[in-house]
């Protein structure tokens, strides 16, 4: 039986394992009917690895709002991106959702993907105020690099049309 860590799995599979036990239904005592959810585990791995990058994860995160935050923002954000052919204006930029952490992979991602973009913005919007310096936009791609592994192996064990847990040990 696989679970996240909720309190109220603990109570439905305590009973259950009770149940089972008493008709001899479990191998080794019951020891390995529960298997905590692979990826709520390396949610909770990743969650306290981001709590290192802070400022950094903040900074990205307030640029994005700040750029997504009105219709105007955004018109003076593609006129800067206008300036830049090599850039593809088809992606957007992500905003995150803090309590996934692999939307926060896709956001720092799609910042690093506009990086010059942010970094002359101030040329056409004077009101943007969240500049980036070069040691910031390093650190956002340390971030970004230190979590595509952890992103990889979400998406191998999430997949839903097939089972995943021979795949998490050799992944992990």
């Amino acid at each position: 039986m696989t679970l996240d860590n909720a309190s109220n799995n603990d109570v439905i599979q305590n009973t259950l394992k009770s149940q089972l036990l008493l008709q001899n239904g479990l191998i080794y005592g019951g020891e390995l009917f529960r298997v905590r959810c692979c990826a709520h585990i390396l949610n909770l791995i990743v969650q306290e690895g981001l709590k290192v990058f802070g400022d950094a994860l903040d900074q990205v995160r307030n640029n994005i709002k700040y750029v997504r935050g009105s219709e105007s923002r955004m018109v003076k954000f593609k006129q800067c991106l206008e300036k830049f052919s090599d850039i593809d204006a088809l992606s957007r930029l992500c905003f995150d959702v803090p309590t996934r952490w692999n939307s926060t992979y896709l956001m720092i991602k799609s910042a690093l993907k506009y990086q010059r973009v942010f970094g002359n913005l101030h040329l056409v919007d004077e009101s943007y105020k969240y500049f980036h310096t070069e040691e910031e936009w390093e650190r956002a791609g340390k971030i970004c690099k230190f979590l595509l592994p952890f992103y990889d192996i979400t998406n191998l064990v999430s997949a839903t049309s097939y089972p995943t847990s021979n795949l998490y040990f050799l992944q992990v």
